[in-house]
């Protein structure tokens, strides 16, 4: 596969084509420390250009890579700053050198970062990798009468409560469903994590090992049996009182517009989406819905877009990749971030730099809120985000082609035998059998 590169001189294709045919580095050559960056963030060209405008002493070119924490696993010749998702797994992350330097040399404040974001990234009392930028999952329902009215979150037992009293069946038929986990499979994985089921990679697994249900070592795939089994039963729970067959017969119905729809016209109470899809939403919707986030253990949920960036061992330049990195941190050059975007007339089209919420708290409470305003009407409350999932490299590929399918079948009613933690076992033999890409690499 071809590669993408941003770097002097080079273009880009995509939603940033127009801006990006345009090469951003100052003095093409000739700074004389350049950092190579991996990153799946795309936005993140716009930062290179303006950083290689204002230093004389560093610049960076940008490299996409759709996988790349995958990518940096296999590579004997490591970039010089990563940024990017599933960097946290124990195989990755110890492919990553101390970012002390940020703190102590750099004078990054850790107070201006979420908490459970910064903890995430250490080994012991070093700083391996710092949260970049993150996404969670939230309910849209329709504002009621006093806009503040209510809880800026839903606990499962209020979720559950609240959408069984909206339902309504009429001889047999439902006209009107407050909730279910099979509109969002996505919401239902998120779920999941949020329960501690802990996927990960197991790394004594040998390929020449047979599974046995019995021995989680012969498993390549790890997972927290007793949490799984939880998490499958509360989002069972979830169903508004109403049988398979009868939300089936209602989607077949109802589901031929977005979801925020079906919300404005009272046909459902809540509508699951990722934070960054509500605020890209048209005004004219926003303006009649709110938003509220879903708490698993008393905390919101993520989804699996929390990026992280880190300096792996054997990186060149690394000087420029930590100074780089502390630009990144920097509330002010975010800000810049944003007017550029602006003028680029890229919002709301991307919301933000990243992707999504910044890792820096002020940004969301002050910037954030500027361009999306709803924001303001229920922020995040720091002390409500949790420790992050530490997902392995292949998590998308195992997410969209087994994951999700068993979770539809789980949610639907459609498998049967055992406990939920024997069918997901059974499932996941049946899918490792068909030696997905990521398992084959693994070897």
């Amino acid at each position: 596969m071809k590669k993408k590169r941003y770097g002097c001189g080079a273009g880009f294709s995509g939603g940033l084509a127009v801006f990006l045919l345009v090469s951003f580095l100052s003095g093409c050559g000739q700074a004389p420390q350049t950092a190579s960056v991996w990153t799946d963030v795309p936005e993140l060209v716009i930062a290179a250009q303006i950083f290689n405008k204002e230093n004389s002493l560093f610049a960076v070119d940008i490299e996409y890579k759709a996988n790349a924490a995958s990518e940096v696993k296999k590579t004997s010749r490591p970039p010089s700053l990563v940024i990017a998702k599933y960097l946290l797994s124990k195989p990755l992350a110890k492919k990553f050198d101390s970012l002390d330097d940020l703190f102590s040399k750099y004078y990054l404040d850790p107070n201006d970062l979420y908490p459970a974001l910064l903890s995430a990234g250490t080994q012991g009392a070093a700083h391996i990798l710092m949260p970049m930028s993150f996404d969670c999952m939230v309910l849209v329902e329709r504002k009621s009468g006093n806009a503040s009215a209510g809880v800026t979150v839903l606990s499962p037992e209020a979720l559950q409560r609240s959408s069984e009293a909206f339902t309504s069946i009429k001889n047999n038929e439902i006209s009107a469903m407050g909730f279910s986990p099979r509109w969002n499979l996505e919401f239902a994985e998120d779920w999941l994590l949020a329960g501690g089921s802990g996927f990960s990679l197991n790394q004594n697994w040998k390929s020449t090992s047979a599974l046995k249900p019995d021995d989680p070592n012969s498993w390549p795939v790890l997972w927290e049996r007793e949490n799984l089994e939880k998490s499958v039963e509360a989002l069972l729970a979830l169903n508004s009182g109403v049988t398979a067959e009868q939300e089936n017969a209602f989607t077949f119905t109802y589901f031929n517009k977005p979801g925020y729809q079906l919300v404005l016209e009272n046909r459902v109470l809540y509508w699951p989406m990722k934070a960054s899809e509500f605020f890209r939403l048209p005004y004219s919707a926003k303006t009649q819905l709110r938003y509220r986030f879903p708490e698993v253990n008393q905390k919101i949920f993520l989804t699996a877009d929390t990026r992280y960036m880190g300096i792996p061992k054997g990186a060149k330049n690394k000087k420029a990749a930590l100074a780089f990195a502390r630009w990144l941190l920097v509330a002010g050059n975010q800000e810049k971030i944003w007017r550029e975007m602006q003028s680029q007339q890229l919002l709301p089209d991307y919301i933000g730099p990243f992707g999504g919420f910044s890792s820096i708290v002020r940004m969301n409470e002050t910037v954030f809120s500027r361009y999306f305003p709803e924001y303001a009407q229920n922020p995040l409350v720091p002390s409500a985000l949790p420790i992050v999932a530490a997902l392995p490299d292949y998590w998308d590929s195992f997410s969209r082609d087994f994951l999700r399918h068993w979770l539809g079948d789980v949610l639907a009613g459609s498998t049967e035998g055992g406990s939920v933690d024997e069918r997901f076992g059974t499932a996941l033999e049946q899918y490792l059998g068909t030696m997905p890409d990521w398992l084959v690499s693994s070897r």
